[in-house]
């Protein structure tokens, strides 16, 4: 009598779908016929991993078991871009890769900076771009920023960079005023994140930081 065997289902994320499949190992063509990714060879396949990429070749196998969470990216390229973030080896299918596909796909924390060592340490905005070239590796870094300048009420202030709460935008702009009873405050926001470039703030929330991000914190008194 033959023993059961236990039917493993693994998970994959490919161009931000998720697929499931009971085979371990798949082919690089199995992967893009996946995501509908036809004809097979019109397209760059890459895996994302620990902070860095690779490409996937047509017949390479891929073991599902060997990553904790399988992701891959496709492009409809016939060519793959060297770089590297942190001096982890990297390749990409086109020929810019964004500020933020760079934080996503390299696992860069918020409250680092992104710099082109190629072009002197050259800080690369949030919403900026790395154009990459069809030969020769760029060289991106990351490094923490201890303080970013802002602007509130048109006065500079140095913060930590990260993120200010809806309380904390008040306290910098009114120090120690609270917000009693008979106060209120509104608080606007412009020149932020490339997802949130403006906006206003209420009681409660807070914004990521972006330097010469600029608020605006006015105070009514209701009495």
């Amino acid at each position: 009598m033959a023993e059961d065997t236990e039917t493993l289902s693994l998970s994959l994320k490919l161009d931000d779908q998720t697929f499931t499949t009971d085979d371990p190992i798949l082919t690089g063509r199995q992967i893009r016929s996946l995501g509908n990714l036809v004809p097979a060879s019109d397209f760059v396949l890459l895996e994302i991993a620990n902070g860095s990429s690779r490409s996937i070749g047509l017949d390479e196998d891929v073991d599902l078991r060997a990553a904790e969470s399988a992701c891959f990216v496709s492009f409809r390229s016939d060519r793959v871009y060297s770089l590297t973030v942190n001096e982890r080896g990297f390749e990409w299918g086109a020929e810019e890769i964004s500020a933020a596909e760079l934080r996503r796909y390299g696992d860069i924390p918020e409250d680092h900076e992104l710099v082109l060592d190629s072009k002197n340490d050259r800080t690369i905005p949030d919403d900026g771009v790395v154009r990459l070239k069809p030969k020769g590796v760029e060289r991106v870094l990351s490094r923490p920023v201890e303080k970013i300048c802002i602007i509130i009420n048109a006065r500079e202030k140095y913060v930590d960079a990260g993120k200010l709460s809806f309380k904390e935008l008040v306290e910098l702009a009114f120090p120690g005023s609270g917000n009693g009873p008979d106060t209120t405050h509104t608080v606007t926001y412009r020149k932020g994140r490339g997802d949130a470039p403006e906006g206003t703030l209420i009681v409660g929330e807070n914004v990521k930081l972006k330097k010469g991000m600029v608020f605006n914190v006015s105070e009514t008194d209701k009495s």
